[in-house]
Protein backbone atom coordinates (compact mmCIF):
# COMPACT_ATOMS: atom_id res chain seq x y z
CA UNK A 1 0.00 0.00 0.00
CA UNK A 2 0.97 3.36 -0.82
CA UNK A 3 -0.17 6.41 0.87
CA UNK A 4 2.84 8.71 -0.07
CA UNK A 5 4.01 10.21 -3.45
CA UNK A 6 6.01 9.36 -6.22
CA UNK A 7 7.85 12.47 -7.52
CA UNK A 8 10.47 10.35 -9.97
CA UNK A 9 8.19 9.81 -12.96
CA UNK A 10 5.88 12.41 -14.73
CA UNK A 11 2.69 11.39 -15.71
CA UNK A 12 1.03 11.98 -19.04
CA UNK A 13 -1.90 9.80 -18.14
CA UNK A 14 -3.58 7.57 -14.83
CA UNK A 15 -6.27 5.19 -14.77
CA UNK A 16 -8.37 4.90 -10.83
CA UNK A 17 -9.77 1.83 -10.31
CA UNK A 18 -11.92 1.95 -6.94
CA UNK A 19 -13.11 -1.49 -5.65
CA UNK A 20 -16.69 -0.67 -3.72
CA UNK A 21 -18.83 -3.24 -2.29
CA UNK A 22 -21.53 -3.70 -4.36
CA UNK A 23 -19.48 -2.23 -7.45
CA UNK A 24 -16.19 -1.05 -9.00
CA UNK A 25 -15.18 2.22 -10.69
CA UNK A 26 -12.68 3.32 -13.06
CA UNK A 27 -11.53 6.31 -14.99
CA UNK A 28 -9.09 7.09 -17.16
CA UNK A 29 -7.98 10.98 -17.30
CA UNK A 30 -5.26 12.27 -19.51
CA UNK A 31 -3.13 15.49 -18.75
CA UNK A 32 -2.28 17.69 -21.89
CA UNK A 33 -0.47 20.33 -19.77
CA UNK A 34 -2.82 21.86 -16.77
CA UNK A 35 -5.91 20.62 -18.29
CA UNK A 36 -6.99 17.42 -16.85
CA UNK A 37 -9.25 15.31 -19.28
CA UNK A 38 -11.73 12.52 -18.80
CA UNK A 39 -10.85 9.60 -21.93
CA UNK A 40 -13.70 7.90 -20.26
CA UNK A 41 -15.52 5.88 -17.23
CA UNK A 42 -17.16 2.82 -16.22
CA UNK A 43 -19.15 1.73 -13.29
CA UNK A 44 -19.75 -2.69 -13.42
CA UNK A 45 -21.35 -4.86 -10.68
CA UNK A 46 -18.76 -6.31 -8.10
CA UNK A 47 -19.78 -10.18 -6.65
CA UNK A 48 -21.04 -9.52 -3.08
CA UNK A 49 -18.27 -12.19 -2.12
CA UNK A 50 -15.88 -10.37 -1.73
CA UNK A 51 -12.62 -11.31 0.22
CA UNK A 52 -13.28 -14.88 -0.70
CA UNK A 53 -10.87 -17.05 -2.49
CA UNK A 54 -13.75 -18.39 -4.40
CA UNK A 55 -14.54 -15.40 -5.95
CA UNK A 56 -11.50 -14.10 -7.15
CA UNK A 57 -12.22 -15.07 -10.58
CA UNK A 58 -15.80 -13.50 -10.94
CA UNK A 59 -14.37 -10.47 -9.29
CA UNK A 60 -10.88 -10.38 -12.25
CA UNK A 61 -13.30 -11.24 -14.92
CA UNK A 62 -15.05 -8.07 -13.91
CA UNK A 63 -12.28 -6.04 -13.49
CA UNK A 64 -10.90 -7.49 -16.88
CA UNK A 65 -13.99 -6.20 -18.42
CA UNK A 66 -13.98 -2.68 -17.14
CA UNK A 67 -10.29 -2.33 -17.83
CA UNK A 68 -11.17 -2.85 -21.60
CA UNK A 69 -14.02 -0.73 -21.70
CA UNK A 70 -11.71 2.11 -20.44
CA UNK A 71 -9.12 1.64 -23.43
CA UNK A 72 -6.02 3.12 -21.28
CA UNK A 73 -2.49 2.60 -23.35
CA UNK A 74 -1.64 -0.26 -20.27
CA UNK A 75 -2.90 -2.09 -18.31
CA UNK A 76 -2.50 -0.79 -15.10
CA UNK A 77 -3.92 1.37 -12.20
CA UNK A 78 -3.91 3.15 -9.16
CA UNK A 79 -6.37 1.35 -7.00
CA UNK A 80 -8.41 1.95 -4.40
CA UNK A 81 -9.87 -0.26 -1.77
CA UNK A 82 -11.92 0.27 1.31
CA UNK A 83 -12.48 -3.05 3.37
CA UNK A 84 -13.78 -3.83 6.79
CA UNK A 85 -11.26 -3.31 9.41
CA UNK A 86 -8.91 -0.49 7.73
CA UNK A 87 -7.76 2.21 9.81
CA UNK A 88 -6.56 6.19 9.29
CA UNK A 89 -5.87 7.56 12.29
CA UNK A 90 -3.02 10.52 13.40
CA UNK A 91 0.04 9.37 16.09
CA UNK A 92 2.86 11.32 17.38
CA UNK A 93 6.45 10.12 17.56
CA UNK A 94 9.99 10.57 18.81
CA UNK A 95 11.73 11.77 15.79
CA UNK A 96 12.70 9.16 13.61
CA UNK A 97 13.25 8.16 10.17
CA UNK A 98 9.59 6.90 8.47
CA UNK A 99 11.14 3.47 7.82
CA UNK A 100 12.13 2.89 11.36
CA UNK A 101 8.68 4.71 12.21
CA UNK A 102 6.80 1.92 9.93
CA UNK A 103 8.57 -0.90 11.60
CA UNK A 104 8.07 0.39 15.27
CA UNK A 105 4.17 0.53 14.72
CA UNK A 106 4.01 -2.73 12.54
CA UNK A 107 6.38 -5.08 13.64
CA UNK A 108 5.93 -4.41 17.27
CA UNK A 109 2.76 -4.78 19.21
CA UNK A 110 3.77 -3.03 21.98
CA UNK A 111 4.17 -0.11 20.19
CA UNK A 112 0.98 -0.14 18.15
CA UNK A 113 -0.98 -1.12 21.54
CA UNK A 114 0.84 2.30 22.89
CA UNK A 115 0.68 4.98 20.04
CA UNK A 116 -2.83 3.85 18.63
CA UNK A 117 -4.54 1.58 21.03
CA UNK A 118 -4.43 -1.07 18.35
CA UNK A 119 -2.64 -4.04 17.19
CA UNK A 120 -1.27 -3.45 13.28
CA UNK A 121 1.00 -6.71 13.43
CA UNK A 122 -1.29 -8.38 10.74
CA UNK A 123 -1.68 -5.01 8.78
CA UNK A 124 -0.20 -3.72 5.67
CA UNK A 125 0.77 -0.63 6.76
CA UNK A 126 2.09 3.10 5.36
CA UNK A 127 2.36 6.44 6.84
CA UNK A 128 3.41 9.82 6.20
CA UNK A 129 4.85 13.08 7.69
CA UNK A 130 2.08 16.08 8.63
CA UNK A 131 4.99 18.45 9.52
CA UNK A 132 8.28 17.46 7.64
CA UNK A 133 10.88 19.11 9.48
CA UNK A 134 12.74 22.67 8.04
CA UNK A 135 15.66 21.39 7.42
CA UNK A 136 17.09 25.56 7.89
CA UNK A 137 15.24 25.52 11.68
CA UNK A 138 16.05 24.20 14.53
CA UNK A 139 14.65 21.36 15.87
CA UNK A 140 12.63 22.02 18.92
CA UNK A 141 13.75 20.02 22.24
CA UNK A 142 11.24 17.29 22.46
CA UNK A 143 9.62 17.72 19.28
CA UNK A 144 7.93 14.99 17.65
CA UNK A 145 7.10 13.81 14.48
CA UNK A 146 3.29 14.15 13.54
CA UNK A 147 1.95 11.03 11.06
CA UNK A 148 -1.27 10.24 9.07
CA UNK A 149 -1.20 6.17 9.58
CA UNK A 150 -3.13 4.09 7.10
CA UNK A 151 -3.63 0.71 7.80
CA UNK A 152 -5.67 -2.68 6.39
CA UNK A 153 -5.52 -6.26 7.22
CA UNK A 154 -2.91 -8.15 5.13
CA UNK A 155 -5.43 -10.77 4.02
CA UNK A 156 -7.54 -8.45 2.46
CA UNK A 157 -4.90 -6.60 0.45
CA UNK A 158 -3.51 -10.03 -0.17
CA UNK A 159 -7.20 -10.64 -2.00
CA UNK A 160 -7.35 -7.29 -3.91
CA UNK A 161 -3.60 -8.08 -4.86
CA UNK A 162 -4.78 -11.70 -6.22
CA UNK A 163 -8.02 -9.91 -8.06
CA UNK A 164 -5.96 -7.60 -9.85
CA UNK A 165 -2.73 -10.48 -10.83
CA UNK A 166 -6.02 -12.68 -12.21
CA UNK A 167 -7.51 -9.95 -13.92
CA UNK A 168 -3.83 -9.17 -15.79
CA UNK A 169 -3.92 -5.50 -14.65
CA UNK A 170 -1.07 -4.09 -12.36
CA UNK A 171 -1.59 -1.80 -8.90
CA UNK A 172 0.71 0.77 -9.30
CA UNK A 173 -0.92 1.49 -5.73
CA UNK A 174 -3.29 -0.01 -3.42
CA UNK A 175 -4.73 2.99 -0.88
CA UNK A 176 -7.87 3.41 1.05
CA UNK A 177 -10.41 5.66 -0.31
CA UNK A 178 -10.76 7.70 2.57
CA UNK A 179 -6.90 9.46 1.72
CA UNK A 180 -7.64 9.13 -1.81
CA UNK A 181 -11.30 11.64 -1.63
CA UNK A 182 -8.99 13.84 -0.25
CA UNK A 183 -6.00 13.99 -2.81
CA UNK A 184 -8.99 14.57 -5.14
CA UNK A 185 -10.21 17.72 -3.09
CA UNK A 186 -6.92 19.13 -2.63
CA UNK A 187 -6.10 18.93 -6.25
CA UNK A 188 -9.21 20.09 -7.73
CA UNK A 189 -10.00 22.74 -5.07
CA UNK A 190 -6.41 23.82 -3.34
CA UNK A 191 -7.86 27.39 -2.95
CA UNK A 192 -10.48 26.04 -0.87
CA UNK A 193 -8.78 23.48 1.36
CA UNK A 194 -6.22 26.48 2.00
CA UNK A 195 -8.31 29.49 2.90
CA UNK A 196 -11.33 27.27 4.64
CA UNK A 197 -11.62 24.67 7.29
CA UNK A 198 -13.39 22.09 5.00
CA UNK A 199 -15.05 18.84 6.34
CA UNK A 200 -15.43 16.57 3.38
CA UNK A 201 -17.52 13.17 3.86
CA UNK A 202 -17.29 10.22 2.30
CA UNK A 203 -20.92 8.39 2.48
CA UNK A 204 -20.31 4.98 1.16
CA UNK A 205 -21.96 1.63 1.35
CA UNK A 206 -20.62 0.44 5.05
CA UNK A 207 -19.02 2.92 6.31
CA UNK A 208 -18.61 7.36 6.72
CA UNK A 209 -15.18 8.66 6.96
CA UNK A 210 -15.35 12.24 8.23
CA UNK A 211 -12.36 14.36 7.16
CA UNK A 212 -10.98 17.37 8.52
CA UNK A 213 -9.15 19.86 6.61
CA UNK A 214 -7.32 23.02 7.02
CA UNK A 215 -4.45 24.96 5.55
CA UNK A 216 -4.61 22.11 3.21
CA UNK A 217 -4.02 19.25 5.41
CA UNK A 218 -5.96 16.55 6.94
CA UNK A 219 -5.99 17.08 10.53
CA UNK A 220 -8.45 14.56 11.83
CA UNK A 221 -10.08 11.57 10.33
CA UNK A 222 -13.12 9.62 12.10
CA UNK A 223 -14.77 6.83 10.65
CA UNK A 224 -18.01 5.12 11.44
CA UNK A 225 -19.38 2.04 10.50
CA UNK A 226 -22.58 3.21 9.05
CA UNK A 227 -23.68 3.30 5.20
CA UNK A 228 -25.88 3.78 2.69
CA UNK A 229 -26.91 -0.33 3.23
CA UNK A 230 -27.74 -0.17 6.80
CA UNK A 231 -30.22 2.83 5.90
CA UNK A 232 -31.66 0.16 3.22
CA UNK A 233 -31.76 -2.77 5.72
CA UNK A 234 -33.79 -0.39 8.00
CA UNK A 235 -36.47 0.38 4.74
CA UNK A 236 -36.52 -3.62 4.59
CA UNK A 237 -37.40 -4.02 7.88
CA UNK A 238 -39.63 -1.49 8.56
CA UNK A 239 -41.85 -1.87 5.10
CA UNK A 240 -41.59 -5.31 5.42
CA UNK A 241 -39.84 -6.04 1.64
CA UNK A 242 -36.65 -7.77 0.32
CA UNK A 243 -33.48 -5.60 0.27
CA UNK A 244 -33.74 -4.57 -3.64
CA UNK A 245 -37.42 -3.49 -3.25
CA UNK A 246 -36.22 -1.34 0.43
CA UNK A 247 -33.46 0.09 -2.06
CA UNK A 248 -35.51 0.91 -4.91
CA UNK A 249 -37.90 2.59 -1.89
CA UNK A 250 -34.50 4.50 -1.14
CA UNK A 251 -33.66 5.92 -4.57
CA UNK A 252 -37.67 6.97 -5.37
CA UNK A 253 -37.54 8.97 -2.03
CA UNK A 254 -41.63 8.89 -1.06
CA UNK A 255 -42.42 11.57 1.97
CA UNK A 256 -43.37 8.40 3.85
CA UNK A 257 -40.13 6.84 3.22
CA UNK A 258 -38.16 9.87 3.81
CA UNK A 259 -39.95 9.64 7.79
CA UNK A 260 -37.80 6.14 8.21
CA UNK A 261 -34.67 7.55 6.19
CA UNK A 262 -34.76 10.35 8.69
CA UNK A 263 -35.02 7.79 11.83
CA UNK A 264 -32.20 5.10 10.43
CA UNK A 265 -29.77 8.44 10.09
CA UNK A 266 -29.71 10.11 13.40
CA UNK A 267 -27.04 7.40 14.79
CA UNK A 268 -24.84 9.33 12.02
CA UNK A 269 -25.96 12.41 12.66
CA UNK A 270 -25.04 12.24 16.34
CA UNK A 271 -21.77 11.12 15.61
CA UNK A 272 -21.10 13.98 12.87
CA UNK A 273 -22.60 16.80 15.14
CA UNK A 274 -20.00 15.39 17.73
CA UNK A 275 -16.89 15.26 15.52
CA UNK A 276 -17.98 18.57 14.69
CA UNK A 277 -17.71 19.58 17.76
CA UNK A 278 -14.55 17.94 18.79
CA UNK A 279 -12.96 19.45 16.27
CA UNK A 280 -14.13 23.28 16.63
CA UNK A 281 -12.79 22.87 20.11
CA UNK A 282 -9.14 21.03 19.17
CA UNK A 283 -8.01 23.60 16.81
CA UNK A 284 -10.69 26.67 17.97
CA UNK A 285 -12.10 27.28 14.29
CA UNK A 286 -15.14 26.36 12.83
CA UNK A 287 -16.04 24.51 9.59
CA UNK A 288 -16.77 26.88 6.49
CA UNK A 289 -17.87 24.27 4.13
CA UNK A 290 -19.04 20.92 4.55
CA UNK A 291 -18.64 18.73 0.96
CA UNK A 292 -20.08 15.11 1.04
CA UNK A 293 -19.20 12.39 -1.79
CA UNK A 294 -19.45 8.43 -1.77
CA UNK A 295 -22.73 6.86 -3.02
CA UNK A 296 -24.81 8.24 -0.68
CA UNK A 297 -23.43 12.09 -1.78
CA UNK A 298 -25.60 11.04 -4.78
CA UNK A 299 -29.70 11.34 -3.13
CA UNK A 300 -30.34 15.23 -2.62
CA UNK A 301 -33.02 13.80 -0.05
CA UNK A 302 -29.94 12.14 2.46
CA UNK A 303 -28.11 15.32 2.46
CA UNK A 304 -30.81 17.14 3.35
CA UNK A 305 -32.10 15.40 5.80
CA UNK A 306 -28.67 14.59 7.52
CA UNK A 307 -28.22 18.32 7.21
CA UNK A 308 -31.65 18.94 9.24
CA UNK A 309 -30.75 16.52 11.71
CA UNK A 310 -26.92 18.16 12.40
CA UNK A 311 -27.88 21.62 11.42
CA UNK A 312 -25.02 21.64 9.03
CA UNK A 313 -25.58 22.77 5.23
CA UNK A 314 -23.91 19.83 3.59
CA UNK A 315 -23.30 19.99 -0.75
CA UNK A 316 -22.62 17.25 -3.26
CA UNK A 317 -18.95 17.46 -4.03
CA UNK A 318 -18.42 17.11 -7.67
CA UNK A 319 -15.47 15.05 -8.56
CA UNK A 320 -15.43 15.99 -11.91
CA UNK A 321 -16.55 19.74 -12.30
CA UNK A 322 -12.53 20.77 -13.02
CA UNK A 323 -12.01 18.38 -15.25
CA UNK A 324 -12.33 18.07 -19.10
CA UNK A 325 -15.39 15.60 -20.05
CA UNK A 326 -16.05 17.36 -23.45
CA UNK A 327 -14.82 13.79 -24.52
CA UNK A 328 -16.59 11.68 -22.62
CA UNK A 329 -20.12 9.46 -23.13
CA UNK A 330 -23.03 11.51 -21.46
CA UNK A 331 -24.19 14.77 -21.17
CA UNK A 332 -23.10 17.08 -18.15
CA UNK A 333 -26.00 17.01 -16.44
CA UNK A 334 -25.40 13.22 -16.09
CA UNK A 335 -21.81 13.39 -15.32
CA UNK A 336 -22.42 15.61 -12.52
CA UNK A 337 -24.66 12.90 -10.82
CA UNK A 338 -22.27 10.61 -10.47
CA UNK A 339 -19.64 12.88 -9.61
CA UNK A 340 -19.32 12.58 -6.17
CA UNK A 341 -19.89 8.70 -6.14
CA UNK A 342 -16.73 8.95 -8.27
CA UNK A 343 -14.77 10.44 -5.97
CA UNK A 344 -12.14 8.41 -4.75
CA UNK A 345 -11.61 6.53 -8.22
CA UNK A 346 -11.16 9.97 -9.65
CA UNK A 347 -8.88 11.26 -6.48
CA UNK A 348 -6.63 8.25 -7.33
CA UNK A 349 -5.79 9.40 -10.66
CA UNK A 350 -5.88 13.14 -10.60
CA UNK A 351 -3.42 12.95 -7.30
CA UNK A 352 -0.58 11.14 -9.65
CA UNK A 353 -1.23 13.33 -12.41
CA UNK A 354 -1.19 16.91 -10.52
CA UNK A 355 1.36 15.84 -8.34
CA UNK A 356 3.91 15.54 -11.67
CA UNK A 357 2.92 19.11 -13.02
CA UNK A 358 6.21 20.76 -14.15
Amino acid sequence: MRFGRNRKTKLDWAVGLDFGVTQVRGVFIRRKDAVMKLEAFDIQPFPATMGQADAIPAAAAVVAQLCSELKAPERSAFTVINPIGAVVCHVELPPMPLPEARAALQLNSVNSLRYLHRDLSNHCLDLVEQNPANSQAPAAKNAKIQLLVGAAIRDDVRWYRNVMQAAKVYPLAMELSTLTVVNGLLATEPELCQNEAVLLLDLGAHTTSMNFLRHGKLLFTHAMNFGGQQITEHLAQQLGVELPAAELEKLKMSESVQSLVQAAIIPLARELRSSIDFFDQQHECRIGRTLACGGGACSAKILEILGRETGVSIEPWNSLQRIDTSQTRGDRTQLATIGPELAATVGAALARLTEHQS
